[in-house]
């Protein structure tokens, strides 16, 4: 079962839209930032330069943690990529990601009208206990379903459908008033954990994205407080194609931009169903002096208690090694198609 998961973290580019943040985000020649900060060799840089994407495992910072950085340079202009990740579900579809829809400002119960949890979610949930479920929900979140559902009943998977839906507009009304803080927790063990923590783990691990873009990264350490000066943020749900045990995921999109500097992507998982307890992209889209190319560079780390322990240490090989081809992969399609 569990070698089946790993796409949930590699499907890295169902992205979204973002804020500009201006002069707070610094400028730097994209190859220096690899060789630098990346340790990308002259191999690997004079790859990525001839439009080959290369993908590099991040340092973990614990047994939980994974990341990659990956990059490569395309003869196009980024804005055409921006307009294509602001229509999500054209984008994941395109790619081949699976479904997803953009939700309304506010969100509304209609925006999931297309969800449907399919036959594994629905067995996960019949056996749902607080402390003990197959799915990342909290103990409330399982209160629900079992109150709301009679699984005996013939119409049981069009109600529990129904639940997760209205679940997860509260899910996002909740994020939008009040942050991660308001997300609650994570109870599928022993112990609950703070989804506040678990995204803050993964952001405090993105080092370079303090150094290259503070005033982003305060907005998504902080939000809804600290808002930037101008841009475009917005909620969205997708159901990944990776394998039979597929999951639900609510995420946030930020762009951040400004003339003549790197436009910044940034993908947030607000909440997760199954494997991953919080993951974070970003995609930097640096622009080349006198040339309409850039360099894509994406940077994604994730946290799941799957990788933890002793016994985990097979998975996580398999883990990395699906990163690095997927992401090189999809990279590699998305220069193909802008260049076409």
């Amino acid at each position: 079962m569990r070698r089946l998961w790993i796409g949930v973290f590699v499907l890295i580019l169902g992205l979204a839209a973002f804020p500009p943040v201006g002069a707070q985000v610094q400028t730097i020649d994209p190859e220096r930032r690899l060789a630098e900060r990346f340790r990308f060799t002259a191999d690997e840089l004079s790859r990525a330069r001839s439009g080959q994407a290369v993908a590099k495992l991040l340092p973990r910072n614990d047994a939980t943690d994974v990341g990659v950085v990956a990059a490569v340079r395309i003869n196009a202009q980024a804005s055409r990529l921006v307009d294509w990740l602001r229509n999500i579900a054209d984008f994941r579809r395109a790619a081949e990601l699976g479904q997803a829809r953009r939700l309304s400002d506010p969100p509304q119960i209609g925006d999931f009208a297309d969800l449907s949890l399919d036959a594994g979610e629905l067995a996960a949930l019949r056996e749902c206990r607080p402390g003990r479920c197959e799915l990342l929900l909290g103990d409330t979140a399982i209160t629900r379903f079992k109150a709301d559902v009679d699984w005996t009943s013939a119409d049981a998977g069009q109600r529990a459908s129904l639940v997760m839906r209205q679940l997860l507009l509260d899910y996002a009304g909740a994020y939008l008033k009040g942050g991660d803080r308001a997300l609650g927790a994570l109870h599928d063990e022993k112990h609950p954990r703070a989804r506040i923590d678990e995204f803050h783990q993964v952001l405090w691990q993105s080092k370079e994205l303090y150094n290259i873009a503070p005033a982003l990264t305060a907005y998504l350490e902080q939000f809804p407080a600290s808002p930037p000066p101008a841009g475009e943020q917005f909620l969205y749900w997708a159901r990944p194609t990776a394998g039979p045990e597929t999951s639900l995921a609510l995420n946030q999109i930020v762009i951040s931009s400004a003339p003549g500097r790197d436009t910044l992507v940034v993908d947030k998982q607000l909440f997760g169903s199954r494997y991953v307890d919080a993951r974070l992209l970003v995609i930097s889209l640096a622009p080349l002096p006198g040339s309409e190319g850039f360099y894509a560079i994406v940077g994604a780390r994730a946290r799941s208690r799957l990788l933890g322990g002793t016994a985990a240490r097979l998975l996580r090989g398999t883990v990395e090694k699906s990163m690095l081809d997927t992401t090189t992969m999809y990279l590699e399609w998305v220069r193909a198609s802008l260049t076409m």
